[in-house]
Order: structure tokens, then sequence, then C-alpha cells
């Protein structure tokens, strides 16, 4: 089967999906939406549209639609869920009870935000702020506020920064192979990730990352203070070192 013919029996699938989720919704009477964006690899805003209904008994959240919106703000976001919601063929305006976003002034600004648009049409439609991002709010908020997290932080923020360049990165995961040896042999090839302000379970992985394979990321540094002869550059090495004991006695 042919890249295209594949890609159409992928859409094919997914209206006839598509539909089940429309015509369930319709039959429930009331259904919420959750909505938000984000930036993909080629710096597109896309706009995820999900909804949130009963169905015999049975709370459902379905994934109803992902489109790209040229539009970031909240008129623009707004004009992209009408998009969706006429397509659909989807009442809102009588139906819909409730919207869930996050605190992104687009999306729940008083004045010109997605929400006041839509409630604008459907005064119904109460706005709540999604948990998940109060929730990643209050962390970040209650660490910041704690001097010790805050330098242990900002210095694995550092580790993460010199660890990206390509060189460092392959270095490392010659490291990681030269130690997956014996009841090892089959542990994974990790890689160091970016934190996301948005998402703390970024710095979770960034941590479990480097305690998994402190050893090898030891190795790593040694082998590129001993490649390179800048006084800069092994001040750094030495940092990051120091950072790697004080972490291996805190853990």
């Amino acid at each position: 089967m042919s890249h295209e013919s594949q890609k159409k029996l992928l859409l094919i699938i997914a209206e006839i999906i598509r539909s089940v989720i429309v015509k369930q919704l319709n039959a429930a009477g009331l259904f919420s939406v959750i909505i938000d964006t984000t930036t993909d690899v080629a710096r597109l805003e896309q706009f995820s549209f999900i909804v949130r209904y009963v169905h015999e008994g049975n709370i459902e959240e379905r994934l109803l639609s992902l489109i790209t919106a040229s539009d970031a703000t909240g008129k623009g976001l707004y004009n992209t869920f009408c998009t969706i919601t006429e397509m659909y063929q989807i009442d809102w305006k009588t139906k819909l009870c409730a919207q869930s976003y996050d605190g992104a002034a687009a999306m729940q600004g008083e004045y010109s935000g997605l929400r006041t648009y839509i409630q604008n049409e459907n005064p119904k439609s109460i706005y709540v702020w999604c948990f998940a991002h109060l929730l990643n709010l209050v962390i970040v908020d209650t660490l910041d506020s704690t001097t010790d997290t805050k330098i242990f932080f900002g210095d694995l923020h550092g580790i993460v920064t010199f660890m990206r360049a390509r060189k460092r990165t392959a270095t490392f995961y010659e490291c990681q192979k030269k130690l997956n040896i014996g009841s090892k042999a089959n542990d994974r090839i990790r890689k160091i990730k970016n934190f996301s302000d948005t998402r703390w379970t970024s710095h979770d992985r960034v941590i479990t990352v480097i305690h998994d394979k402190y050893d090898a990321l030891k190795n790593t540094l040694e082998l590129l203070s001993e490649s390179r002869q800048s006084n800069c550059f092994k001040c750094k090495i030495i940092f990051i070192n120091n950072f790697f004991v004080s972490f291996c006695i805190g853990s």
C-alpha cells in the first residue's frame, strides 16, 4: 500500500470515529469544551478542541479536532472555534454549558479573550480555569519561594543548557553505551530534555535522567574536560561536577 493510500485510509477512519463522537455529543444535550494551543516544530499554533459529555451514564472526553490556528489572538481563536463547530454542526450557543482553558490572556481575557467572545453568545457557558495549569502555577510559585530550591533548579537548568550542544550529547550517548553491560545491557539510551515553563513534569524527567545516568554524565564531563584547554570551560566543568556531588548527597 502506497503512502498516499495509507493517508487516505487513516483519514477515512478518522472521519468515521469523529462522526460517532459528534452523534454522541448531539444526543447528550449538554457538553463542555477543553481547548488548548501549542506551537509545533514549524512554529505554527496548533488548536486542540476536546469535548466532554455524558453518554449512556459515562463521562466521555474526546479529541474532536486538531487544526492550525493562523491567528493566536482571542478573536482569532474564537474564529477557529466557530469554524470547527460549524464544520461538525455543533449547537454550542444553546448546548455548551462550560469551557476550560489555561490562564493565557488570549484564552481567559476579560475583554478580548476566547471565553468572553463565547459568553457574549452563550452566557450560560461558565469558564473553569484548567486545574492542571493551576496546579502547575502553585508548584512553581511554591518552589520559587524557597532559596535552596531556586538555586537547585537554576543549577539544573545550567546543566541542561550546557549539554544541549550536539557534540556533548553525542559524547553522553557514547558514555551510556559503554556502561550498558551485564545487567544493564538492555538499558535505554536517555537524553536530557529541555525544561518547559508550563509543564512541571519536564523538571521531573530531567532529574530522573541525571539520577539514573549519573555515572555516564560524570564520565561525559571528564572526557569533555580533557578535550578542551580553555580555563573558562574547565571552570564550568568543575562547577557542574560540584553540583553532581551535592545532588547525589541530597538524593
